[in-house]
């Protein structure tokens, strides 16, 4: 189980690698947008994976509170880069 874990992370990390790059040659403001929240929850999701790779709780707790604070982050971001219109 332990080493399906890690190769979890060791994905994570390459789908971080490949945002960043991304990022670096994003074609505009919106796709930027989008791989900062792919960056964004892929550390949550690192975090995740150590949590339940050392059997601590108190992590779970913190990606939960950081998730939500990055939903909303999303959305402010959306309505911010379509000047409010829906």
């Amino acid at each position: 189980m332990t080493w399906l874990i890690v190769a979890a992370i060791a994905v994570v990390i390459v789908a971080s690698a490949l945002g960043t790059l991304q990022v670096a040659k994003g074609p505009d403001d919106a796709t930027r947008a989008v791989v900062g929240d792919l960056l964004f929850f892929c550390a949550a999701a690192i975090f995740v994976l150590v949590g339940v790779l050392r059997s601590t709780s108190v992590l779970f707790d913190v990606v939960l509170l950081a998730t939500l604070c990055g939903i909303m982050a999303t959305a402010a971001l959306a309505r911010m880069l379509t000047r409010g219109e829906r």
